[in-house]
């Protein structure tokens, strides 16, 4: 296939573009800094394309002839700052999407964006890291995802990951659960990075999680 992967240059990016790599597909990787992309990615066999989320101008030529959108973009906002990075440049890819006459996008999103009473995050997460540090990227995070329920048009699949860790990546089996998290995990509590672009890849071909956002996580084989 061929992929446009947005967020290359960071941690999960990376493992995206790399194993997409070796998987055979036609990758394209767009990113602000192509230069920082070729030392983190040193492969001849992809493209590596400069844009800019505030000239939508600069990413609609590059996907031209994609079968799909991956992102991995992330925000590097400090913890009182107003987060707007997601929506902001989902609302660009969409538009470029809807010019090359792109349906399928896949995005990494994250565990616990809503507080469910019935089946709440951790404390610790409740009640210091989402008040005192993640909590404006997680609401900003579920604008996202509310705003592509709302595409009629665009098959997303919103990957939402657990804590995410540093390490190759691994033959463990996926779980997968419709919602904020998934309960049977036995024990687990983050997955790596490279297990995340594993995941991420599987479904660009896949039916399964189009149009929903599945939490997942990798535990070892039985």
């Amino acid at each position: 296939m061929k992929l446009a992967v947005f967020g290359a240059t960071g941690p999960t990016g990376v493992e995206v573009v790399q194993q997409a790599l070796a998987l055979g597909h036609d990758v394209t990787a767009l990113v602000r800094n192509p230069d920082k992309m070729k030392d983190l990615v040193p492969e001849k066999d992809f493209k590596i394309e400069k844009i800019d989320f505030s000239s939508p101008e600069s990413i609609e030529p590059h996907l031209q002839d994609k079968d799909a959108v991956l992102s991995c973009l992330g925000s590097k906002s400090a913890p009182w700052s107003t987060v707007t990075l997601y929506t902001d440049s989902m609302k660009v890819i969409v538009s470029a999407m809807r010019k090359n006459s792109i349906r399928r996008l896949v995005f990494v999103s994250s565990w616990y964006l809503t507080d469910d009473p019935k089946d709440p995050p951790p404390f610790l997460l409740r009640w210091v890291f989402k008040p005192l540090l993640t909590g404006r990227i997680f609401q900003n995070l579920a604008e996202t995802e509310q705003y592509l329920q709302g595409c009629d048009d665009i098959d997303f699949t919103a990957v939402k990951a657990p804590h995410l860790l540093t390490g190759p990546v691994t033959d463990m089996e996926f779980r997968t659960e419709e919602g904020e998290q998934v309960h049977d995990r036995e024990g687990m509590r983050g997955m790596c990075r490279a297990d995340v672009a594993r995941f991420m890849l599987s479904t660009i071909s896949s039916e399964e999680w189009v149009k929903k956002c599945v939490a997942v996580i990798a535990v070892p084989k039985k």
